[in-house]
């Protein structure tokens, strides 16, 4: 009995080793996988907080971020007078109409940032039309600021992508806010009708708005004067936009583009060949709204 009990100690201490092998397999691979596991959240952690090389940041808009060129990127930004002009400061010929929705969006352009405030009581048809463009990314397929003359307005609106021209049916034209008639172009402190930096819209008759807009270079006296298209919907605001507005070109002047080519081909190779000095909004985003 004694040699066979000799025999099971040994199996026995064989099978202990085994066991206490395994275990050690088994330890210092679920060890290293734990440890691989930490340090992979430990990258994903630190990654998740950098922004991918060329990345596309989410707007309201869609499209690429474009708040590192804007200077307001809020109406907190803004001062009251610009959010809401209240007080006749030598700008506006007459207090704007009061309330309602106020949208602050930035245009990023060939020359430079645009900031514009669009205000839903100066004009809710007009305001509603330019905000639908920018909210459905109309802007970011390229706008040539395609009719610019010195001294007075840009004319611009008609897309790059010929088929975002036909996008967009006429609006019924909004009530007038600013004086109408020859006698009130300019007031006694010199302060002209239609001021640097209003927005209106382009038109050719009763109810012809669609997308073509008017931003003027210059404070103008026979702007918004009888032309029911020409109410005012929206302004310039900030240093940076009239530093932008006074850097876009005007060479063309009323020689830019024929509207009907932008219909036919958009702005094809010819035409960037023939007019390749051309300024363009490039995107426009909806950055904040208040009431």
């Amino acid at each position: 009995a004694l040699p066979h009990q000799k025999n099971a100690s040994k199996k026995e201490e064989i099978f202990i080793a085994v066991c206490v092998t395994l275990s050690m397999f088994w330890y210092l691979f679920f060890f290293s996988s734990q440890q691989q596991s930490i340090i992979d959240l430990q990258v994903n952690q630190k990654t998740a907080n950098q922004p991918l090389p060329n990345s596309i940041v989410s707007n309201e808009g869609g499209g690429k971020d474009i708040d590192a060129s804007c200077k307001y990127k809020s109406f907190a930004d803004l001062s009251e007078q610009e959010r809401m002009p209240s007080v006749l400061d030598g700008r506006h010929m007459v207090i704007p109409p009061q309330g309602g929705k106020v949208s602050l969006v930035c245009c990023e352009t060939t020359t430079g940032p645009l900031s514009i405030v669009a205000h839903e009581k100066w004009a809710p048809l007009g305001t509603e039309r330019f905000l639908d463009m920018v909210k459905s990314g109309f802007f970011d397929s390229g706008v040539p600021f395609m009719r610019c003359i010195k001294g007075w307005i840009c004319q611009f609106g008609l897309n790059a992508d010929k088929d975002k021209n036909d996008a967009y049916d006429t609006i019924r034209d909004d009530p007038p806010w600013l004086p109408q008639g020859d006698k009130f172009r300019q007031n006694e402190e010199g302060v002209k009708r239609f001021a640097q930096g209003y927005l209106a819209y382009a038109g050719a008759g009763k109810d012809s708005r669609d997308i073509q807009l008017i931003m003027a270079l210059k404070a103008d006296g026979p702007l918004a004067g009888e032309e029911p298209w020409e109410v005012p919907w929206g302004e310039l605001v900030g240093e940076e936009s009239y530093e932008t507005l006074g850097k876009i070109n005007t060479e063309y002047g009323e020689d830019g583009p024929p509207q009907g080519r932008f219909y036919e081909e958009g702005m094809s190779k010819e035409m960037r060949a023939e007019w390749p000095n051309l300024d363009y909004i490039n995107s426009c985003r909806l950055l904040d709204e208040m009431n």
